[in-house]
């Protein structure tokens, strides 16, 4: 119950985050009105979607650091975690997606985001590298969402 409580509040403040970003608010000046995201991460009638030319940048720099960084210990798996969170805020930060992509991706970033926190301030080592396998599927998943 404690977990589930904090995993809600952690979701409540990471779409508070997204919204008050700089990504929703080139969203809202586009002649789309901003949602929320879907719940599903889906393609777009059967296609990839686009990523703006940050977004592909800024992901390819996450895939880098997590492929390519030593992981052998606990500090070094919240290392990652750590440097994963500043990767992330850029990401947010310099978004200029808008409209169905631009939800999509927040539908990434809403596991996403969550599981880089945990990463990096995870003590366990096995519950550090069960998140670790989980952000590698859900960075897989990425890739097959978005170009």
């Amino acid at each position: 119950m404690y977990r589930f409580s904090l995993m809600a509040g952690a979701m409540v403040l990471i779409t508070a985050v997204l919204a008050a970003s700089s990504c929703s608010e080139n969203n809202q000046s586009s002649n789309e009105p901003h949602t929320h995201s879907p719940a599903e991460l889906t393609l777009n009638d059967g296609k990839k979607w686009q990523a703006d030319q940050h977004t592909r940048e800024s992901m390819r720099g996450i895939r880098q650091a997590m492929t390519t960084k030593s992981v052998n210990s606990p500090d070094e798996m919240r290392n990652l975690g750590l440097d994963l969170q500043q990767r992330l805020k850029e990401l947010v930060s310099g978004c200029t997606m808008t409209g169905k992509a631009h939800n999509q991706l927040h539908v990434f970033l809403e596991e996403f985001m969550p599981a880089a926190d945990s990463l990096a301030s995870q003590q366990d080592e096995e519950k550090a590298r069960e998140t670790l396998a989980e952000m590698h599927h859900l960075l897989e998943r990425y890739y097959e969402h978005f170009e």
